[in-house]
C-alpha cells in the first residue's frame, strides 16, 4: 500500500538501484497468487528496508508481520555473517509460501519463522532478550500496534532502529472527516505511546503508507 502519487513513486523507482530478481519474483508472485496483495510491502518502502539493515549491519533483527517474506528479505540484506533475523507471522497458510520465498533468497540458515499469536511468542521466547534487537520492524494488525512497541522496545538496544509501517493509514490518520476505526484507533495509540518514549530520534518517512522512524 502506497499513499503516494503513482507518478511520485514511478520517479523515486525510476531513480532507485532496481530489486534483484529474487525480490521482483516473490513481489509478482503475491500480487499475483495471494488474498489481499496490497498488504506486501512495497518495492520503494523495501528498498528503505534494505538500506537501513545494510547501514545498520545488524546481528538481530525481529519482524512482526511477515506477510509472504518480502520484507524479511529487504531487512536482511544487511546482516552480519553470522546474523540472524526472527520473523512471526500469524496466518498459518502462508507458511509454506514464506519459507519457500526465504530459501530461494538463500537465507534459510539466517532466519527463524514462528507462526502464531506475536504478542504470544515474543512473551513466550523473546522476553528476557532485553536491548538484544538491532531493529525490530512491525508490519502488522494495526489495533496491536501499541502492544507490539511496548512489549519489543525494552527488547531494542540503545542505537537501534524500531520501524512500524502504515502509521499513514491510506491518509486516514489527517482526515479529519473520516471515522475513526479500531485499526486508525491503533495507530494512533501507538503514535502518542511512541512520543512518550524516550528517542534519540523519531520521525515518520513518507514512503509507502507512511513508515515510524525511532533511534533508542
Amino acid at each position: 500500500m502506497s499513499t503516494l502519487s503513482d507518478a511520485i513513486e514511478k520517479f523515486c523507482l525510476n531513480n532507485s538501484t532496481p530489486s534483484g530478481d529474487v525480490l521482483k519474483a516473490v513481489f509478482r508472485d503475491t500480487w499475483v497468487n495471494v488474498m489481499y496483495p496490497q498488504m506486501i510491502t512495497n518495492e520503494l518502502q523495501g528498498q528503505l528496508l534494505s538500506m537501513i539493515s545494510v547501514l545498520s549491519k545488524p546481528h538481530r533483527i525481529l519482524e512482526i508481520g511477515t506477510f509472504t517474506g518480502y520484507g524479511t528479505l529487504c531487512l536482511a540484506s544487511g546482516l552480519t555473517d553470522v546474523g540472524k533475523i526472527i520473523t512471526i507471522e500469524k496466518n498459518a497458510e502462508l507458511e509454506s509460501r514464506i519459507r519457500n520465498n526465504i530459501a530461494s533468497a538463500l537465507l534459510t540458515e539466517k532466519t527463524e519463522l514462528h507462526i502464531g499469536d506475536a504478542t504470544e511468542i515474543i512473551q513466550k521466547e523473546f522476553s528476557s532478550n532485553i536491548a538484544s534487537f538491532d531493529i525490530i520492524y512491525i508490519d502488522a494488525d494495526k489495533e496491536n500496534y501499541s502492544a507490539y512497541l511496548n512489549l519489543t522496545y525494552p527488547l531494542l538496544r540503545p542505537g537501534g532502529v524500531l520501524l512500524a509501517d502504515n502509521v499513514f493509514w491510506g491518509g486516514k490518520m489527517f482526515d479529519e472527516n473520516t471515522k475513526p476505526t479500531k485499526e486508525s484507533t491503533g495507530v494512533k495509540t501507538f503514535l502518542s505511546d511512541a512520543a512518550a518514549l524516550p528517542w534519540h530520534s523519531r520521525t515518520i518517512i513518507p514512503v509507502g503508507d507512511g513508515l515510524f522512524f525511532g533511534i533508542k
